[in-house]
This record gives structure tokens, sequence and C-alpha cells, in this order.
């Protein structure tokens, strides 16, 4: 099978806007990205649902797969054509500091794409994404970070741990790029600075990658929009999801889309931080911060508020 030149690689941190970046840079007409948004192919991660492992259909859009077959994940890449920049947007790069050396190993010209959220606020994130997903039963955001902490190996995706704080320690997962690729192939995102101006935001990277940057993105359509179980049996059919592999491969993808729009969620008003969660969690970032500041040359004091 040829090897195509995946050039732009996408690597987190999750919960970061790395989803709305994945489809504001699709609509770029340079810019070619697989119907996998995350193949997780040059990271070593677990699942405890058997479909993400299946080989995806041709033509259907899967927003996380955990590819290990080369063939499997090159052939992703088969209608890309022409375009000059072939993407993976898969923030388990990120966490597992040996996928940059993987991608380097396949890709060494390629270009780095971090996204950085606010730790405390990217913690929250993740525990809300969890809950309304089903697989986070704490209804209390400091027990549920408490309770992580103690739960061990620290393996993301097993369904037992969620590391809600260790993937916001970002000054270890950061270094590991630095260290592996030229420095001017790696630009780094601010979270906030970007979605605060996401024309300028999206022109920045633009010229990062050497396209055109004057496009038309359409920025109306929101991505991860905050929504929750719809009752106390939608609940528990979303907790235990995972044991219904068979069921869920035979279902149309339609039937899918209409279920979790229809019957399963319910759009709500997102929950607020917890105001000693956030102080603890606070303290707990503030020396990683300190070495992240460093390392990019960036004061970093909007997260401390």
């Amino acid at each position: 099978m040829k090897k195509p030149n995946i050039n732009l690689f996408i690597v987190g941190a999750a919960k970061s806007g790395t989803t709305s970046l994945y489809n504001y840079l699709n609509q770029h007409p340079d810019v070619f990205f697989p119907r996998v948004k995350e193949p997780n192919y040059y990271s070593n991660i677990e699942s405890e649902d058997p479909l993400v492992y299946n080989s995806p259909k041709e033509g259907v859009f899967y927003h996380n797969k955990i590819i290990n077959d080369e063939a499997v994940y090159f052939s992703l890449y088969n209608s890309s054509g022409n375009y000059k920049i072939l993407g993976d947007s898969s923030p388990s790069y990120l966490w597992d500091t040996e996928a940059s050396k993987r991608i380097y190993s396949d890709f060494p010209d390629a270009k780095i794409l971090i996204i950085l959220r606010n730790p405390v606020m990217r913690t929250f994130s993740h525990y809300l994404m969890n809950l309304k997903s089903g697989t986070e039963t704490e209804t209390d955001f400091f027990k549920a970070v408490k309770r992580d902490e103690t739960i061990k190996p620290k393996v993301w995706g097993n369904g037992k741990v969620f590391l809600y704080k260790e993937l916001g320690m970002y000054y270890k997962q950061v270094k590991t790029y630095f260290d592996t690729f030229k420095k001017e192939h790696i630009k780094v995102i601010i979270y906030e600075e970007f979605f605060n101006d996401l024309e300028q935001g999206l022109f920045d990277v633009f010229k990062f990658l050497e396209i055109e940057p004057n496009q038309n993105i359409n920025f109306d359509e929101i991505h991860n929009k905050y929504s929750a179980p719809k009752n106390g049996l939608s609940k528990y059919v979303l907790q235990y999801k995972t044991k219904l592999g068979f069921i869920r491969s035979m279902a149309p993808e339609k039937l899918k889309t209409f279920l979790n729009k229809n019957v399963f969620y319910k759009d709500a008003e997102k929950p607020e931080l917890d105001n000693d969660a956030k102080l603890y969690l606070q303290s707990i970032f503030e020396e990683d911060i300190k070495k992240l500041e460093v390392l990019l040359n960036k004061n970093l004091d909007s997260w401390r508020l």
C-alpha cells in the first residue's frame, strides 16, 4: 500500500477544542482529514467499547476509533488526492508520551498543532462529557476527581480511570514534542485566546500550515454542545451501552443519530464549577503551569483566575 504523506497532526489536549479545530480546518480546500476524526493509530490506549476496534466502513463518519493496523490506517487517506495538507486529529497523541516518537519515525517533517485549555476547565469539561455519556455516575465533581486520583493503572480509555487531573499536566506531554520535532514545526494554541478571536486564530493556523489564509469558514455550528441524559432510563442505557455492541453494530447510522437527538439526550444548562473543586485543582496544576510557562516562554496568568 502506498504510504500517504500525512503532514499535520492535531495532538490535543483532550476536551480543548480539537473537534472544533478539526471541523474548521476541514473546510479549507487544501486540507484533508479522514472520516475518522480520531484514528489513535500512534498511541497506546484502550477502550471498553468493542466497536471502536472494528475497521471503519467506507463513507461513514466516526468520531473515535482505535486503529492498530497500518494498512487500515493508511487506507483512510485513499481519497486524499492532491490535497496539500493531510491531517490526523487524535488527542491521545499528547497523553501518550511515546506517540511523538512514533509519528516522527513515519513523518519527521509533519507539523504539529497542540491546543491547550485552562487545565481546571479542561478537567471539568471532561467530567461533564463523561456524565453525559453515562460512563461517570458520580454527580459530585469534587468527589469524582478525588476518586479518580486513587485508581490505577493510569491508562487512557480502560473505563475504570478517567485521568481527570493527569490529562491536564501539560508540561511533560508538550515537552516530548519539543524534544522530538523541530520547534518551527510545532504551534501551541491557547484555547481561550483562540476561541476569543476565531478568525484571527484560524488565520494564524493557516499561515503556519502555509496555505491560503483568507477562507470563508462557517463558525455558526457549535461542536460538542452540552446536553444531558433525557431521563433515568436513558442514563441507565447509556451507562451500559458498551455491553450492547452487537445491537449497536447492526443499527443504521441514521437511527443512532435519531436516538441521540430525540431519545437519549436533552438540551440542558451547563452546571457551574464548584469553587472548592476549582481551588483544589488550581493548587494541583500550579507547578506544572509554571514549568509550561518557561517551556513556551508565555505568561499563563489567565489560567490562574
